[in-house]
């Protein structure tokens, strides 16, 4: 009996739950974005030195990206940032920031974390678990114990047009290249040729891309010769 009483279910009813399910969505969609409007865009601007319009925080249940310390931030324009992001500032750092360019999209979760400088580019889609400008700590379990170096902390800059992969991880002092794609899962701890699709472990070119007649102006000479010297398996 007590199986039977666990194993009932109200069957379905054609219409009537497809009405429940578009109900209960727009439910939700407007009771977010109520709160989205009012409460938690205004509160993260508030902690921007500079945010351009038409910001998007999409509200998937944390409301607003967590801020940890306080880093420089500066927005661009139609940037649009899910809640379930950590941007979080070094103590050991000096005036850490972060910049984030228009029309580029970060996904959740991102866990961005500055000593210095963390720099991404415009029209970008940015899926990585992992952006740091430092290696993190020491392999060495005596100096573990100790600080994180300010000698180790440099800069990442994350050029226009790039694609970082799912759950990938760009790590210390480097530069992803404009138009450059960062493999799921890819682990980046050099920099990248723009134009070049980089994966693994630690992430190595597997193949480079057509750089458009374009974007070779843009690009400039120095950015054009390092896309020209890469080899795939660099």
């Amino acid at each position: 009996m007590a199986k039977r009483v666990r194993a009932f279910e109200v069957p379905y009813v054609k219409g009537f739950h497809d009405a429940l399910y578009h109900e209960q969505r727009f439910r939700i969609n407007v009771w977010r974005s109520f709160w989205r409007l009012l409460y938690y865009q205004p509160m993260f601007r508030s902690r921007c030195a500079a945010c351009g319009p038409n910001l998007y925080i999409d509200h998937s249940g944390q409301g607003m990206p967590w801020i940890e310390g306080d880093p420089r931030i500066v927005i661009g324009a139609r940037v649009k940032i899910y809640d379930r992001i950590t941007i979080g500032s070094l103590t050991v750092g000096e005036n850490p920031s972060v910049t984030i360019g228009d029309d580029t999209e970060l996904v959740a979760p991102v866990g961005i974390f500055v000593g210095k400088e963390v720099r991404i580019g415009s029209h970008c889609i940015i899926g990585s678990s992992l952006i740091s400008d430092n290696p993190g700590h020491n392999v060495d379990f005596r100096r573990r114990a100790q600080r994180l170096s300010k000698l180790l902390i440099g800069t990442v800059e994350i050029g226009d047009h790039v694609w970082a992969g799912y759950q990938s991880v760009i790590v210390g002092n480097v530069k992803v290249g404009t138009g450059a794609v960062v493999g799921m899962r890819a682990v980046v701890t050099k920099s990248v040729p723009p134009f070049c699709i980089v994966s693994g472990n630690p992430a190595r070119i597997i193949y480079k891309l057509p750089i458009p007649p374009e974007m070779i102006e843009t690009l400039g000479e120095e950015a054009y010769r390092k896309y020209r010297e890469a080899a795939v398996g660099d």
